[in-house]
């Protein structure tokens, strides 16, 4: 049978032996004989009340057992992290012994002066003027700084620190759980690296790709972008622009006398003479075999020209004075007109060009 079952059995006979010895005793006067069975029956009763009420009874709540400091160790040691503690009143510093590890420390050294003075030789100063910016946080701040490990050398730790303060207010006490963060650091930069490689590489394919190999100037599909551009920004601002365009006069006898090697160094040497003669914010370019060009941001009709004299000139006395065959050069420029598009503008220059070459070679003309 149910415990629970024989409990009420019990408990039914309990209350009847009760009833009965007191009806008994009412109706007899006589207290003897029921009294024992009276007795028996509220002992009865009281062992049923007292078992049922033990075993209803909600069992006590155990207290979770606190992490034992082995225990604390050794997850400190699975996260890769220490505890580090300062007291700004007294400059004393306490860790874990994780920390240790992570320093490259015997387990149990303690941190006293000369050991952090030795750990940290730049690191502790960085800390401390860390800690006396933040002295007054409520919040969790960052903390970074360098130690010296005896294995690895200079490693970089990176803590979050939090403050504790007394009732006046006054910081007790700074703790810190820290980190090696050097290897995640390490990483960052040969990434950063790799991308500022790539950017040099891409920028060097660029500039390959708009780049004359030659003579070093631009080359043609370069120059007339940048046309484009600065025709766009002499509409916006109402400034003049000029555009010259010259070509190496004979040219051909050059290479069939000299050979094409000799005909290389004279475009070569040109291309030095006209890097020399351009001023900040003027554009050049190599745009044919030996047809070249010179964009004049700001300049009039009679500025176009003077630059344009000044480049023959140079390039006539710069040649006589190289390690080359001399030659001259013949100038057409234009002044940009209110319905130019860089064709068109490229196309008068072009047309001033040949007239001056019709007209006896080595001189300029202006575009009609």
């Amino acid at each position: 049978m149910p415990t629970s079952r024989v409990d009420t059995a019990l408990l039914a006979t309990a209350w009847l032996l009760v009833c009965a010895t007191l009806l008994t005793l009412a109706a007899a006067g006589d207290a003897g004989a029921p009294l024992w069975s009276m007795l028996t029956a509220l002992v009865v009763l009281g062992a049923l009340i007292h078992r049922h009420a033990k075993r209803n009874s909600a069992p006590a709540l155990c207290p979770p057992r606190p992490l034992q400091p082995l225990h604390a160790s050794l997850a400190d040691e699975l996260a890769g992290i220490g505890r580090w503690s300062f007291d700004p009143a007294t400059g004393r510093h306490r860790w874990s012994r994780e920390v240790c590890r992570i320093a490259g420390l015997p387990p149990m050294t303690a941190p006293e002066a000369k050991c952090l003075q030795e750990l940290m030789p730049q690191g502790l100063q960085q800390m401390q003027v860390i800690l006396a910016g933040h002295a007054r946080d409520r919040e969790t701040y960052a903390v970074e700084f360098e130690i010296e490990n005896p294995q690895l050398g200079t490693r970089l730790l990176r803590a979050r620190a939090r403050n504790l303060f007394s009732l006046e207010g006054v910081c007790e006490q700074v703790l810190m759980v820290v980190r090696d963060v050097t290897e995640e650091y390490s990483q960052v930069a040969r990434i950063e690296q790799e991308r500022a490689a790539a950017v040099r590489e891409a920028d060097e394919a660029r500039q390959l790709a708009n780049t004359d190999a030659l003579t070093g100037l631009a080359n043609r599909r370069s120059a007339m972008q940048a046309l484009d551009r600065e025709i766009m920004c002499a509409r916006q601002s109402g400034d003049p622009l000029a555009l010259l365009v010259f070509d190496v006069d004979h040219f051909k006898a050059v290479n069939d006398t000299h050979g094409h090697t000799q005909g290389d160094l004279v475009l070569a040497e040109i291309g030095s003479i006209i890097r020399r003669q351009k001023r900040d914010g003027q554009f050049a370019a190599r745009v044919g075999g030996e047809e070249f060009l010179m964009i004049l941001p700001g300049a009039d009709g009679r500025a176009a020209s003077a630059a344009a004299e000044r480049l023959r000139l140079a390039i006539d006395h710069g040649t006589r004075m190289a390690d080359a065959p001399s030659v001259t050069v013949s100038v057409g420029h234009a002044a940009l007109g209110p319905r130019d598009t860089s064709l068109t503008l490229f196309a008068r220059a072009d047309e001033a060009l040949y007239a001056a070459k019709r007209g006896g070679r080595n001189q300029v003309r202006l575009a009609a």
